[in-house]
């Protein structure tokens, strides 16, 4: 049942490699036509020609993409040749002017994707149209390292999470702990990785040209994740809330759903969630109400978050601790006191 419960949550069909797709929309421009028309106007030919003279050099793109639709008049078999010979118009006029006929894809919708309602002429104008998109090549480079047991040294089979700012994917290790994949070149990307049996462990970093790239600036690309042992704990370092408030600041968002598949990918586990807040000088026994019940509010928003994704209730419970297990009693800098503002995740037993 728990191989089983893992596989779904998996993203079926990922290869190894190249998980991120290395091409993009440089630009585009819309060019119109005339009611029943695949003509191109005056104004479509200037607006071709000044997309065309804008085309980066021929090394940096990779083809031009044709859509072709048309407004709802009609029936839509007759709408689909027409968008078919507008698209063909569109493809002519660009292979006369020197984009080699290989380069160019063209695709006829007719009137499957309207971009304005077709109630009014303005909208049917605006539906009368064919998009050129100039699809470039990102730089890609590989991103490579090693998901190991922190205790042994031994590779996990396991999947590793990678995010940037506009995609998400993910990829398996393989026996000896080993991944690899191509992400674009110079992203700023998040690497989560999760096993069965082990805390999780995430890192950030620039993707480089080079491994040596990755030596000169001290970027280790290999995870070490602790056994979730019962009595063990880990630190969820990247929950961060408003001063004196159970609510966490937006950056700290994403971690929530890290934990959450920790949960999902350890269904055997039972925990602890603990709250902490930095008070030093003080006895835990001199603290005001609210002070301890925001250590409690602060654990409790994470087992709630856990709770309406699907966790038993029967597999969790969540404890305040006020300032009694401050990792700096006296703390002399920001960062100190940020680490005794935490909440933990303690495995209480394993099935």
């Amino acid at each position: 049942m728990r191989n089983i419960l893992f596989l779904l949550l998996l993203p079926l069909g990922l290869p190894a490699q190249g998980l991120f797709d290395s091409l993009y929309i440089h630009s585009t421009v819309n060019v119109y036509f005339q009611t029943g028309s695949a003509e191109l106007e005056a104004d479509a030919r200037l607006r071709l020609d000044s997309f065309l003279a804008r085309l980066p050099n021929e090394a940096n793109w990779a083809f031009l993409n044709v859509e072709a639709h048309t407004d709802s008049i009609g029936n839509s078999a007759s709408n689909e040749r027409l968008a078919a010979s507008r698209a063909e118009s569109v493809r002519r006029y660009v292979s006369e002017k020197g984009v080699a006929p290989a380069r160019i894809r063209v695709k006829a919708y007719g009137e499957r994707k309207p971009d304005a309602q077709n109630n009014t002429e303005a909208g049917r104008q605006r539906n009368r149209r064919a998009a050129v998109e100039l699809w470039s090549g990102k730089p890609m480079a590989t991103l490579s390292g090693y998901i190991r047991d922190a205790e042994t040294g031994k590779g996990l089979e396991t999947t590793v999470f990678f995010s940037t700012k506009t995609r998400s994917d993910s990829t398996q290790t393989d026996t000896t702990g080993f991944y690899s994949v191509r992400l674009p070149k110079d992203s700023i990307v998040r690497v989560d990785a999760v096993a069965e049996g082990y805390f999780f462990e995430s890192y950030m970093t620039k993707v480089f040209g080079s491994p040596e790239l990755y030596k000169k600036y001290k970027k280790d690309t290999n995870i070490a994740l602790a056994p979730a042992k019962a009595g063990e704990k880990a630190v969820l370092r990247d929950l961060f809330y408003v001063g004196n408030k159970a609510v966490l600041l937006p950056v700290s968002e994403p971690e929530l759903p890290k934990i959450l598949r920790f949960m999902q990918v350890n269904p055997e586990l039972q925990v602890e969630i603990a709250g902490h807040i930095n008070h030093p000088g003080l006895s835990p026994d001199n603290l005001e109400n609210w002070e301890w019940e925001l250590s409690v509010n602060r654990a409790k928003l994470v087992y709630t978050y856990l709770l309406d994704h699907g966790v038993s209730a029967e597999r969790m419970r969540f404890r305040g601790y006020g300032n009694a297990e401050m990792l700096f009693p006296n703390p002399i800098s920001e960062a100190q006191m940020e680490k005794n503002r935490r909440v933990e995740i303690r495995v209480l037993e394993r099935d």
